[in-house]
């Protein structure tokens, strides 16, 4: 394989996505390749929205795509390139290849073109058109410009993912590069951005690798140095199929909302097809220095929540709590007063050791932040009611409790003891008055930090 190794060419790469859907799991990974490729060798990483299908193109799917590279933190330097303001340069290459001989005008009609098509499938043909070699003369405005594609030989790309790969150019079709409304193609307009943006490495999909044997010719006849091609295989779902909604959120940024922190999505997108040996170089910072297009898979990753999951809690447990509370703050919309902000800081701590999201703990906010919260549940009414009595026996115990961890923990197991019961007696229907939740975190921790007063309250509500 062709590796790129002179150090007198800057390296640059760009990630260009198309604004006609968001920002998916496959595209920020590609992305994050991309910006990695560039940051390694000191070169330049660019944005390209490609934004000339207007039909297709959305505002919304463009604040994506924005929203979804600073997130991740991999957006560009330089300024953002948006390839409809590039037209008349596509433009100028496709009459320059219709000049020199590469290139035709076609007359089909629509009749005509789905004829061909249909001869072309029958027969297992690429679409060569009847005006390949006619003179035309301009007979009407009513054209498309084809690439003339060579019929001899094979064109071999040195892909530094794929390896060597190559294919007849028998089989190439004359592919449109410009419509008849002078609007030019995906196929023409991302081969000369990629010149003149001074793209030397194009690292995007497997699924364009068919599109880059076409491609290439326009970069040949048109005597362009050619870029270095890493086609990446796709991502796929657990199930091994081709990754869709069923498997996740297609919205990157999507994610975001859910409670993943960015750099844990960083890390597990990373590890979906490029390989590394310690789990610290999967961070943003280790990875620009090692990461290596030759340690890229050649097979399909498969898209697994739950690993996700895992990093993500992994990532949230190593962040100040600090941190995690105006995470929490800002997803929430809290507004609260120091005492509520002392205890929802102070139980944090065992809320993470049960949650692989921050968001997973909405359901706490309102037990630990609100002093007259009050479990009215009817699924827990009649644990309530039978267990009045205990209830107002401890609060009294705890009400002349120094109010330590300690202190409270004994005083706990020293009712147990008098009145020959288990934990779980007394475990149980302590969380459901406290917090509401049969699962709350470690009961010692939720009385401290909720305070003897609340406690108390709690406690002693007639159910």
């Amino acid at each position: 394989i062709k590796i790129f190794k002179s150090i007198n060419l800057e390296v640059v790469t760009r990630f260009a996505p198309s604004p006609t859907g968001y920002l998916h799991i496959g595209g920020a990974r590609t992305a994050i390749f991309n910006y990695l490729y560039a940051m390694k060798h000191n070169g330049k990483y660019l944005v390209r929205i490609e934004d000339t299908d207007k039909k297709r193109s959305t505002k919304e799917a463009v604040q994506a795509i924005h929203d979804g590279l600073n997130w991740l933190k991999i957006n560009s330097k330089e300024e953002i390139v948006y390839q409809s303001s590039r037209l008349n340069s596509h433009i100028k290459v496709a009459y320059e290849l219709l000049e020199k001989g590469y290139a035709y005008k076609c007359y089909l009609s629509t009749d005509e073109l789905q004829e061909l098509r249909n001869k072309s499938r029958e027969k297992g043909i690429p679409i060569k058109s009847p005006w390949r070699n006619k003179s035309t003369n301009d007979l009407n405005e009513n054209y498309v410009i084809r690439l003339k594609m060579p019929t001899e030989g094979s064109t071999i790309i040195n892909d530094l993912v794929q390896g060597e790969v190559s294919v007849k150019n028998e089989i190439l079709d004359d592919m449109v590069i410009l419509r008849s409304d002078n609007t030019p193609t995906y196929m023409l307009s991302s081969v000369v951005d990629d010149y003149e943006m001074g793209v030397t490495h194009i690292i995007r999909g497997d699924d364009h690798l068919n599109n880059a044997f076409r491609q290439i010719q326009i970069i040949k006849y048109m005597s362009w140095k050619e870029p270095f091609y890493a086609h990446i295989p796709l991502i796929h779902g657990t199930d091994g199929s081709k990754l869709s909604k069923r498997h996740g959120a297609t919205n990157v940024f999507e994610y975001n909302n859910m409670g993943y922190l960015s750099h844990a999505m960083f890390s597990y997108l990373l590890q979906l097809g490029w390989s590394s040996n310690n789990e610290e170089d999967y961070q943003i910072s280790r990875a620009v220095k090692l990461f290596d297009i030759k340690k890229i898979n050649k097979s399909p990753s498969k898209f697994d929540i739950k690993k996700l999951n895992n990093i993500n809690s992994k990532f949230l447990k190593e962040l100040e709590i600090s941190e995690v509370f105006n995470l929490v703050s800002k997803s929430f919309n809290l507004n609260l007063n120091q005492l509520e902000k002392n205890r929802l800081l102070g139980l944090l701590p065992e809320l993470l050791k049960r949650v692989n999201l921050y968001t997973e703990i909405r359901d706490d906010i309102e037990w630990i932040t609100n002093k007259d919260f009050i479990c009215k549940e009817e699924v827990h009414k009649e644990t309530l009611e039978t267990n009045s009595i205990m209830f107002k026996e401890i609060s009294l115990l705890l009400k002349n409790c120094t109010w330590s961890k300690d202190k409270i923990d004994i005083t706990l197991k020293e009712y147990i003891v008098d009145k020959n019961l288990k934990f779980k007696d007394i475990g149980y229907p302590l969380r459901i008055a406290l917090t509401g939740k049969p699962n709350a975190p470690d009961l010692v921790s939720v009385i401290y930090e909720l305070g003897c007063e609340i406690v108390i309250n709690r406690l002693n509500y007639q159910y």
